[in-house]
């Protein structure tokens, strides 16, 4: 006689655990940052965990592990704890981590890609970065089929919601404004000196605009010299670190703060110090950081010029409510993405299922002609069909004994076997017997 398919491992579940710029501070993510030589050793120990497949996105603004396994709980416990290892034994700052699984880790991670979870929605430089992320995670081995198909689908959504929206235009206007606005104190860009403090994601591409338009002296400010020195390689710039900041505001025409460490970085104090220091030569300060960098106060200077978002806001005319429904249009899109990829998802496991369906009605079709010698065809298949439904059967009798699950069990196989109509008394009869 046949027997049902056996079991199968349960699916891999989506899973993402991490720190973003929406519950944490830039201090803490510095902390927990992951530099790309150092992401293989995460991934190994990951994978050492359990953590069957894995990739690591650490920007400016997030530091978060993407994946899938069949274990969330036992995952988001060690995806946690790795990273808070990073931590070196200070404590997390509250709610900063958190962890999603199933479609909100879906919808998360495209949303991501498509720059409308960065702190300002539309920013080019994340999609690079997960891609780039995607990449040494394929050397590390650590990838998988079902981490490598959710990224590939994150990329299409991205270039549709940029494509079919204005969400990539927010960005570049408040980076012309900016350059409209210093062109209008220094005149060419090739004579500006420019200090980066950060480097927060808007900040890099603020700088990036500036270089396309004729900057070619920078210096790029960070915390430690580590992440300074890889800030600073991006843009073959010089490297300080924040204890080098009095001097490097001495020559810096153009500050772009973009840290966002909490604190305000460049007081009245130290910018006044810079101005005599300058012999009162002014100074375009473009603070584009979440909190601030620079203290309000230095915009009552003289020779300090100080923006901020909503300054070049107004000068590019582009206002919220435009920008808004730019969002909103683009993660319709994102959204009709992630309904289609879990829908092409579950498709494939109930293929799987048919197929398994499939195996086992043809196995009990060979056990029941084995059996029945010259039987004739009639009493064939009588005896196959009440074989089939045998199990079924006594389901529905054990459900209906039950009364938790009769109902959308019905409904069910009346969906599965079309049934239009009452079914003839006796023919849900249990078989006689196994012939």
């Amino acid at each position: 006689m046949g027997h049902p398919p056996e079991d199968r491992a349960a699916p891999a579940d989506f899973l993402v655990v991490g720190a973003s710029h929406k519950t944490s501070s830039t201090a803490f993510r510095d902390r927990l940052f992951v530099e790309p030589g150092d992401e293989a050793a995460l991934l190994e120990r990951l994978r050492a965990r359990g953590f069957e497949q894995a990739m690591v996105i650490s920007t400016c603004d997030r530091v978060e592990i993407f994946g899938a396994t069949r274990a969330v709980d036992e995952s988001t416990s060690v995806a946690r704890e790795l990273l808070e290892l990073r931590l070196g034994g200070e404590p997390a700052e509250p709610g900063a981590f958190y962890a999603r699984q199933g479609r909100e880790a879906v919808r998360h991670v495209f949303g991501v890609a498509a720059s409308l979870e960065s702190a300002i929605v539309g920013e080019a430089e994340i999609l690079g970065q997960i891609k780039d992320a995607h990449a040494r995670a394929r050397r590390a081995g650590t990838l998988g089929s079902e981490v490598d198909g959710l990224l590939q689908k994150a990329f299409s959504a991205a270039k549709d919601a940029r494509t079919n929206t204005a969400i990539a235009e927010g960005p570049v206007s408040l980076a012309n404004a900016a350059i409209q606005a210093v062109r209008g104190l220094f005149g060419d860009l090739d004579k500006v000196s420019a200090l980066l403090l950060g480097p927060g994601e808007m900040g890099v591409l603020m700088l990036e605009h500036f270089r396309r338009h004729g900057l070619r002296h920078i210096t790029v400010a960070g915390p430690t010299p580590g992440r300074a020195d890889s800030a600073a390689h991006a843009f073959d710039a010089h490297a300080v670190t924040y204890d080098e900041l009095a001097g490097a505001l001495e020559r810096a025409d153009l500050v772009i703060g973009a840290a966002g460490t909490g604190r305000e970085i460049v007081t009245s104090e130290i910018m006044r110090d810079a101005i005599r220091a300058r012999r009162r030569k002014p100074v375009f300060i473009l603070d584009v950081a979440i909190p601030a960098d620079a203290e309000r106060a230095i915009a009552e200077m003289d020779d300090v010029f100080l923006y901020d978002l909503d300054d070049l806001e107004s000068i590019s005319r582009s206002n919220r409510a435009t920008r808004d429904e730019a969002t909103r249009e683009a993660w319709r899109i994102v959204e009709g993405h992630v309904d289609r990829f879990l829908g092409s998802q579950a498709e494939r496991g109930a293929g799987q299922e048919v197929a398994d369906l499939r195996i086992y009605f043809e196995q009990m079709r060979t056990d029941i002609l084995a059996e029945s010698g010259d039987t004739d065809a009639a009493e064939v298949t009588r005896r196959l069909i009440n074989r089939l439904l045998h199990t079924p059967s006594e389901v529905l009798r054990a459900e209906a004994r039950s009364g938790d699950n009769t109902d959308a069990i019905a409904q069910a196989v009346r969906r599965l076997f079309a049934l239009d109509r009452d079914v003839q008394s006796g023919d849900d009869e249990p078989p006689q017997g196994s012939k």
